[in-house]
């Protein structure tokens, strides 16, 4: 069975959760590879934000008025599944931050350690 980009992530997630094991250029990588990773999370924003769209437009038209067809839209699958990966996107955005203060700081105690 193929990995899913979630199972990528979740594999970086837990190999930068012990950070203090790793050198500055292994996260660096890590990094990368998850800057890499989501842009395939950002891709799959947009799937969802369509699937949802539709709904709504399904709805809109069983509904009739747009308030109705909001609330019933976002009680639906397709709304949980939009929250969830925007939620996800946020989440490595900060982990990708969080790397790069930390490569930041290794190379900062680097020069101060020469001097």
């Amino acid at each position: 069975m193929a990995k899913t980009i979630r199972d990528m992530i979740e594999e970086k997630i837990t190999k930068l959760r012990n950070v203090d094991a790793l050198s500055p250029q292994e996260i660096a990588q890590e990094s990368i590879e998850l800057s890499s990773l989501w842009a395939s999370v950002n891709m799959e924003i947009v799937d969802r934000k369509m699937a949802y769209n539709l709904k709504l437009k399904n709805l809109l038209e069983v509904h009739q008025t747009a308030p109705k067809a909001k609330i019933h839209a976002e009680s639906s699958n397709e709304f949980r599944e939009l929250l969830e990966v925007e939620a996800y996107s946020k989440s490595v955005q900060e982990l990708i931050r969080s790397c790069k203060v930390s490569v930041k700081l290794a190379e900062s105690e680097l020069r101060e350690a020469k001097y």
